[in-house]
């Protein structure tokens, strides 16, 4: 057989098949020709509805009786309320760990320009200011960090 009839040949192949079949020829050519029309007619008819989260697709839930699709609805809130609860608390709870690194942080720098200052009245000033030199350079850094972070 030459190329010139391998190419009619499959031109008339492809010209026989259904519409919109998604089978390769090459993967059906070896079936007779009454399967594959049967194998092509249950490929056309495979229905694949894809649907993600709690609730199932329309269609799906159409089919089922009121009562259980008011279940489902229901189920479907409730999952959805308990997820938003879920979420808030996260956030309330990351406020108020923010709060508290806020609150210790300037409790800490307080002190320690407390403590500076207490060196410094004693008679080491060299040290003293060092203190508060290094105490208002580590605000100044977290500072620094912190909006940067918030920026990106």
């Amino acid at each position: 057989m030459s190329d010139e009839q391998n190419t009619e040949s499959f031109s008339q192949e492809r010209a026989n098949r259904l519409p919109d079949v998604p089978i390769p020829p090459e993967l059906i050519q070896d079936i007779p020709e009454e399967k594959r029309r049967e194998l092509i007619q249950y490929v056309n008819s495979i229905y694949v509805e894809h649907s993600s989260g709690p609730m199932p697709p329309p269609s799906m839930l159409a089919s089922y009786t009121p009562e259980v699709q008011q279940i489902i609805v229901d189920e479907s809130v409730q999952h959805g309320r308990h997820r938003m609860t879920l979420e808030q608390r996260v956030i309330d709870a990351s406020i108020h760990q923010e709060r508290r690194g806020m609150w210790l942080g300037f409790v800490l720098a307080l002190s320690l320009i407390l403590c500076g200052t207490a060196i410094i009245l004693s008679g080491y000033s060299a040290e003293g200011l060092a203190l508060i030199a290094a105490d208002a350079l580590a605000i100044a850094v977290v500072y620094v960090h912190d909006r940067r972070g918030k920026e990106s």
